[in-house]
């Protein structure tokens, strides 16, 4: 299994922490909530069945965008954003 880890403020950390604890969850499971919200949680899960699971969930955005339907915020337009919502 994969590992990742990212960097935050002592602040960043309390708040995910709280809001992890008011949801019953730990944070792993409130961030992975969070960012993947239609990809379940489940790690017995092979590598074959987890690109199955990762390619339908990408499928409607890439279509999406093969539409033409995309955001035109640019990647630190919406870094931006994200840190701006976590901070506040």
């Amino acid at each position: 299994m994969a590992r990742l880890s990212i960097e935050i403020t002592p602040k960043q950390h309390q708040k995910l922490k709280a809001n992890a604890a008011l949801s019953g969850k730990t944070i792993k499971e409130y961030v992975l909530e969070r960012c993947l919200p239609d990809v379940p949680i489940n790690p017995e899960l092979s590598s074959e069945e987890a690109l199955a699971q990762l390619s339908a969930f990408l499928k409607p955005r890439i279509e999406a965008a093969e539409r033409g339907e995309f955001s035109p915020s640019t990647f630190a337009d919406i870094k931006q954003k994200a840190r701006n919502n976590i901070q506040s």
